[in-house]
């Protein structure tokens, strides 16, 4: 496993509610990490879904970041991006550029290109990228009239590739720059996640192959789900980081068996990142008037400490290694709500984390 400088503890989920590629570059270089901002207040095609799917024929997304499928033009033009495809990943380990035209375009991630100019130009050594990632991708997308694709297992094969394109096209890039990737694939639609049905088992196998590849590129690897799961399974993937919104998942999380599958991953090296700052609707004014940094500390101290009563010190290494963000994407906040909670969690980790 890879990991970073606990150093570097903060960063964001991706989304942002800026207006401009300026403000929101300047937002994130606040963070312990920067991250790439996802700005889908300028253009709905920056929505996770949309943005990963970028290039699939016959895609479409509504002004809510919704995505369907016109199944008659992916069928007349599939060939084609299979030939890309096939073509990128023959020539992979051969060409490090072999993936270079699956790089975010301008018209659908405006902030990729500035965000890798600011990163050389500060001379930044490790940047958080993010994507969705391809079992949310498979389930969120629809065809043109609602209709799942479960009958179509050629379109969520391609689905699957294009997502591993892109993730590989971007580690790439910041690794050619110097830069370690901090790649987070979101994930939230594993709340859905049934071992009974044999085609997500089948995208469990897919992911894991999706983190194995990534972390032969020299990616640092996290997975985002700020819903519960079977966190079991997803412990097994073989990722660096595992993201959740620590409110409504960390008790979940770690409550079975006292907690030894968690402690099992943070022993072979794999650590948390805890949303510990809930971004719902629901939230907001509580939230803006009541959390202070020793508040937020000592709801994570309180959770720990009932499953892990007599293991300060794994206590103790779970939260000194941790990231922390919010517990999922800022563009339905406001922007002053937005730097409330950087600002926030930047107190956080100098309060209270880094005095451990």
């Amino acid at each position: 496993m890879i990991t970073v400088n606990p150093v570097h503890a903060t960063t964001g989920i991706g989304s942002l509610p800026h207006h401009n590629i300026d403000s929101a570059l300047d937002f994130s270089f606040r963070a312990g990490i920067p991250f790439l901002p996802q700005i889908p207040i300028r253009n709905p095609w920056e929505f996770m879904i949309a943005q990963a799917l970028e290039g699939l024929p016959g895609l479409e997304v509504e002004k809510d970041g919704a995505v369907f499928l016109k199944l008659d033009v992916w069928k007349s033009r599939s060939q084609e991006l299979d030939r890309k495809l096939n073509e990128a990943f023959s020539r992979s380990t051969q060409e490090k550029e072999a993936f270079i035209g699956f790089e975010p375009s301008p018209a659908i991630s405006s902030s990729w290109q500035p965000f890798l100019w600011e990163l050389e130009e500060r001379g930044t050594s490790l940047a958080k990228i993010q994507i969705a990632g391809p079992m949310t991708a498979q389930w969120a997308l629809r065809a043109k009239g609602g209709a799942s694709l479960d009958q179509y297992p050629e379109v969520t094969s391609q689905i699957f590739r294009v997502i591993m394109a892109r993730a590989v096209a971007m580690t790439r890039r910041l690794k050619t720059a110097g830069i370690q990737p901090l790649i987070f694939l979101d994930e939230p639609g594993l709340y859905g996640l049934s071992l009974t049905n044999t085609r997500h088992l089948m995208g469990l196998q897919e992911l894991k192959l999706l983190v194995q590849t990534l972390s032969k590129e020299g990616a640092t690897i996290g997975l985002h789900c700020c819903s519960n799961t079977i966190w079991s399974k997803i412990l097994e993937l073989g990722l660096d980081y595992l993201s959740i919104d620590a409110d409504l998942s960390l008790t979940g999380l770690i409550g079975d068996e006292r907690g030894a599958r968690v402690a099992e991953f943070v022993k072979h090296g794999g650590r948390l990142s805890l949303g510990i700052i809930r971004t719902g609707s629901a939230d907001r004014s509580v939230m803006l008037r009541t959390l202070r940094p020793a508040v937020l500390f000592g709801n994570l101290m309180e959770t720990l400490g009932r499953v892990w009563k007599e293991e300060a010190e794994l206590v103790k290494k779970v939260l000194s290694e941790a990231l922390y963000t919010p517990a999922c994407g800022l563009a339905l906040h406001s922007t002053e709500e937005a730097e409330w909670i950087l600002e926030t969690l930047n107190a956080f980790h100098k309060d209270c984390i880094s005095k451990l």
